[in-house]
């Protein structure tokens, strides 16, 4: 098949033109000025044209939203009436719970979390107050919305209205022509140089920002994230690599040294000095070895087939190495690491079997369900608290991923005011914040159970949005066969 009349190559030698039947006006772009179709590189340039069309298009959207969330916020703090009942008014953080309320309301009806949700009504406050220049440019489509964040990240401090405006200046003329993190960089620079705060304030203001934060990553894997000062981090950092060389030397030495050969070291893939680090960190943070390490006990759900036929060498009743069992050998389920999810049977098993920092709660092989918990005391009990950990995995309201696990465990029906039960149908996890927005603010959540036991959340908001979650009474491998298969 010939290549279509008007289509250009960069290579005169180009292999014969091999492609399905099709028409030839599919590969070239009409020109109203001439009757030729357009180069190669003339179609490449109107499909960059389009995309850079495109991108104007997001950045004026992205700033009409941040507008509308800064209006709602603003609009909420000076109507406190609109999300909170009479006898919340007189709480002393009224107004940011007021606040807090729209963000949330806000964050459910546009799939966001409550604080990206605040977040975002800040920064558009904050462009339209304080950096004019770069907000008029960020409505207009000319810069994006990484480039206008990136500004009011490095505000803080720049309290002098000169140093304001001269920071709102420059960062304009900088804004079309810079990358988001060349941008960024500059922005940090002009604060650098415009703060009249001293340097020990900021950092003292950062300190007040420390926090551990969890990744979940793919392949049973995670990243743990610490934002800490740093002197500390390099201190950590240091003392990881001084002994991970060390171990490393040590295990080099053993596989490598006079006498080395067929044995437990010989043939056995050595750990890198990165992974010595990673395992060293593990190790130390999880008090491996200390009387506190015990303490610490995340939830580990393992379906009961999955545990059958191991013994105390993780080896099954024949004999063979726990590896090779796949998952098809125990029934297609794998098990779940509360605050995680889905981790490898082989994994699963020896955390079961060996690790007492484990809570372990075992499932009905057949269904799937949970395993029976008591539930007849006043007060929430651990058992009960333990079954809707794992049954939630998170924060009951729809849109919020906290930990079910540090979440307070509330009545749906209050036990005061509605006279509510404390019994399981009645109780669900909510965070802290969530759990005062419930007793002081006119969002409403409630709690019904499905035909197959699940538990369906719904939240109304005084806007007159309603978001709904589904908790199965299932985990999530569960196939829905019933016995007999």
């Amino acid at each position: 098949m010939e290549a279509p009349v008007g289509w250009y190559f960069d290579d005169p030698g180009a292999p014969e033109f091999d492609a399905p039947d099709c028409d030839a006006a599919d590969f070239v772009l009409p020109v109203e000025s001439s009757p030729l179709a357009v180069t190669a590189a003339e179609a490449v340039g109107f499909s960059i044209a389009e995309a850079a069309n495109a991108q104007h298009a997001a950045n004026r959207a992205m700033a009409a939203q941040l507008a509308a969330l800064a209006a709602a916020v603003q609009t909420s703090r000076r109507n406190l009436s609109v999300y909170l009942w009479p006898g919340a008014l007189q709480e002393p953080d009224a107004r940011e719970l007021a606040e807090r309320a729209a963000a949330t309301d806000a964050g459910m009806q546009l799939q966001l979390s409550t604080s990206v949700a605040r977040t975002r009504a800040y920064e558009g406050r904050a462009l339209i107050d304080s950096l004019p220049k770069l907000w008029e440019l960020f409505q207009a489509g000319l810069t994006s919305y990484a480039h206008a964040s990136a500004a009011v990240q490095h505000l803080a401090g720049l309290g002098d209205p000169a140093a304001l405006a001269r920071y709102d200046a420059l960062l304009a003329g900088a804004a079309a022509t810079m990358t988001p993190e060349a941008f960024r960089q500059k922005a940090r620079t002009l604060q650098e140089r415009l703060l009249a705060e001293p340097a020990e304030a900021r950092h003292g203001r950062a300190m007040a920002e420390r926090r551990v934060k969890l990744e979940p990553a793919e392949d049973g894997m995670a990243w743990l994230h610490l934002y800490l000062s740093a002197p500390d981090a390099i201190r950590i950092s240091q003392r990881l690599s001084q002994t991970a060389r060390t171990i490393h030397r040590s295990e080099t030495d053993r596989a490598t040294g006079a006498g080395a050969g067929p044995g437990p070291a010989f043939g056995v893939q050595r750990r890198t000095q990165m992974q010595i680090r990673a395992d060293l960190a593990a190790a130390w943070l999880a008090g491996d070895g200390t009387p506190t390490a015990a303490k610490v006990r995340p939830i580990l759900l393992v379906p009961i087939l999955s545990l059958l036929g191991l013994n105390d060498n993780g080896l099954n009743n024949n004999g063979l190495n726990n590896n090779r069992l796949d998952d098809q050998d125990r029934g297609g389920q794998s098990a779940i690491l509360h605050g995680y999810g889905p981790i490898d049977p082989v994994t699963a098993a020896k955390l079961f079997h060996d690790a007492p920092a484990f809570r372990r709660a075992g499932t009905d092989p057949i269904s799937g369900e949970l395993l029976n918990l008591e539930r007849d005391k006043y007060r929430p009990t651990k058992a009960q608290r333990d079954w809707l950990t794992i049954k939630y995995g998170s924060c009951a309201r729809p849109g919020c991923d906290c930990s079910s696990a540090m979440a307070d465990i509330d009545h749906v029906r209050e036990w005061a005011r509605d006279h509510g039960p404390s019994n399981i149908d009645n109780l669900i996890p909510l965070c802290t914040p969530d759990h005062r927005l419930k007793t002081l603010s006119k969002i409403r959540i409630s709690k019904t159970q499905t035909p197959a036991g699940d538990d369906l959340v719904t939240v109304q908001t005084p806007t007159g949005f309603t978001a709904t979650r589904l908790a199965r009474a299932r985990p999530s491998w569960w196939d829905g066969d019933e016995a007999p298969f």
